[in-house]
């Protein structure tokens, strides 16, 4: 995933074959953006930003910091088999207090794709996260999960909606407004190693 943030990973250090991506935004703006290597870290480090550090100072308070602590201690049984259930119930306590919390999982293949499908999402000017997938089926499947973050229970998605991907990339606005989800594929020179807009 390319964005407008840094790594965890150091120049030096080998790219891991997935990354578990956290983005947190305070309103419209991105607070803060990070790679990690498994879900259980991921999670582990949302959990200490929003109760421990100053980022979200000014919006959670003690009382609130206490809730998102005692909701995460009340799920010590899915720390480890399934943290991003964890994530989600406390990103959908967090957006009662403006806070949005969105996770992605991004794996790399050893053999460059020949087309990158890309979802770019601006929250303002110069806070853009832009999500590439080796394939249209993955790009879909996350657009579907980023989409059913917003209901209470799946399934809640016209299946008109379900089989277009420019109606999902709506579907997301319309929820993240005044943010924008655009959509574009990328094709790649392999004269150069370079990947080139392709015409829609």
């Amino acid at each position: 995933m390319n964005t407008s943030g840094t790594l965890r990973n150091a120049p030096d250090e080998p790219t891991p074959e997935t990354t578990y991506d956290l983005i947190i935004c305070n309103g419209d703006r991105i607070a803060f953006h990070d790679h990690y290597e498994n879900p259980q870290f991921r999670l582990r480090m949302c959990i200490e930003l929003l109760t421990s550090a100053d980022t979200f100072a000014g919006v959670i308070d003690a009382t609130r910091a206490a809730q998102v602590h005692g909701l995460y201690e009340s799920r010590t049984e899915h720390w480890t088999s399934a943290p991003d259930s964890v994530l989600d119930e406390v990103a959908k306590l967090c957006r009662l207090w403006g806070i949005q919390i969105y996770v992605s999982t991004t794996r790399k293949k050893s053999a460059a794709p020949a087309v990158l499908y890309s979802v770019s999402t601006q929250y303002g000017p110069d806070q853009t996260v832009v999500e590439q997938f080796p394939d249209r089926e993955s790009r879909t499947a996350s657009l579907i999960e980023r989409a059913e973050h917003f209901f209470a229970e799946p399934g809640h998605i016209p299946a008109i909606v379900l089989s277009d991907e420019q109606r999902l990339a709506a579907l997301v606005t319309t929820f993240l407004m005044p943010a924008t989800v655009t959509l574009s594929e990328s094709v790649l020179d392999e004269t150069t190693g370079i990947y080139r807009s392709a015409s829609r």
